[in-house]
């Protein structure tokens, strides 16, 4: 899995814009070149986002770096799944979040460690 911390790129406790999202393009990208993986393999490489030392995300923001998300997948995706993993989020998961995962043909659900998992809501991931 290959992880960002948004604290290094982002120096607010509370994120609630979409333009404090779009800052956070070019580190994502350059998480996702490093893991690109062949058309034909048979697994996708996580990639996690992690918000330590956030103290709180607004559903803009989460909506803005899924759409930054897919626009980064783009045509390479091929129709394989999409996965993110939103470590260490600042908050509950909510049925806002859970609406803006929907709103981009996502699901999300909590995770044991307390993170997030957004995967395709065709396929999601166990």
């Amino acid at each position: 899995m290959r992880t960002f911390r948004v604290k290094d790129i982002l120096k607010d406790k509370i994120l609630v814009s979409r333009e404090s999202a779009r800052l956070l393009q070019a580190p994502l990208n350059a998480m996702m070149v490093s893991v690109k993986t062949p058309a034909n393999a048979p697994q996708i490489t996580p990639l996690a986002v992690d918000f330590e030392d956030v103290e709180g995300i607004a559903p803009s923001f989460l909506d803005e770096l899924l759409t930054i998300f897919e626009s980064l997948l783009g045509a390479e995706s091929n129709g394989k799944e999409r996965c993110l993993i939103v470590a260490n989020p600042p908050t509950r998961l909510s049925l806002k979040f859970e609406a803006v995962a929907r709103g981009h043909g996502m699901s999300v659900r909590a995770q044991s460690d307390g993170s997030w998992l957004l995967s395709d809501s065709r396929n999601p991931m166990v």
